[in-house]
C-alpha cells in the first residue's frame, strides 16, 4: 500500500513539474515576444525622429510655423528660466541642468511631422548646443555670455513659430 501511495505522489509530482515547466516556457516566449515588440517599437520611434537636415530656418510661405499645444508650455518654461536668470548671483549650473531637463521634456512632448518638424530643428539643434555649453561653463562671464545667446535663440524662435 505504502509504494502505490509512494508512485502515486511520485506521478503528481512529475505532472505537477511538467505544468510547471510548460508554463514558464510559455511566460518566457511571451516575455521574448514583448521584447522584440518593444524592440520594433523603440527603433518605430527612432525613424520617426528623423529629420531632414537640409532643412534651414525659414517662414512658412512667409508665416509664422504652428507649435503644437503640448509643446509650447516647454518652451515657455525654458524662455522663463532664461529671463529669471540674474547674471551677478544666479547659479548657472542649475540653469543649464533645468534647462537640459526642460529640453528632454519638450522633445518628448514633440509630435510634429514633416517639414515642420524640421524647421523646428533647424531652430533647436542650435538652441540645444547652447545649453550644453552652459552646463560645460566653468566661470560667470562664460556663463552669461551663453544665457545672452539662449535669450536670442528664444528671439529667433519666436521669429518662425507661434
Amino acid at each position: 500500500m505504502k509504494k502505490i501511495i509512494l508512485s502515486a505522489l511520485l506521478g503528481l509530482a512529475i505532472i505537477v513539474s511538467c505544468d510547471k515547466k510548460q508554463e514558464s516556457q510559455t511566460e518566457l516566449s511571451t516575455t521574448e515576444q514583448t521584447a522584440v515588440e518593444d524592440n520594433a517599437n523603440h527603433e518605430d520611434e527612432e525613424k520617426s525622429d528623423e529629420h531632414d537636415e537640409s532643412v534651414k530656418l525659414e517662414l512658412n510661405n512667409g508665416e509664422k510655423w504652428a507649435m503644437n499645444a503640448e509643446m509650447k508650455p516647454f518652451i515657455n518654461e525654458m524662455e522663463s528660466q532664461v529671463k529669471a536668470y540674474d547674471p551677478v548671483n544666479g547659479d548657472f549650473k542649475m540653469l543649464g541642468k533645468n534647462l537640459s531637463d526642460t529640453n528632454d521634456n519638450l522633445i518628448k512632448s514633440c509630435t510634429i511631422k514633416g517639414t515642420p518638424h524640421d524647421v523646428l530643428h533647424a531652430w533647436l539643434m542650435p538652441h540645444m548646443q547652447e545649453i550644453d555649453q552652459l552646463k560645460k561653463a566653468e566661470n560667470r562671464d562664460d556663463a552669461n555670455h551663453i544665457v545672452g545667446e539662449l535669450k536670442e535663440s528664444m528671439e529667433k524662435y519666436h521669429e518662425y513659430f507661434n
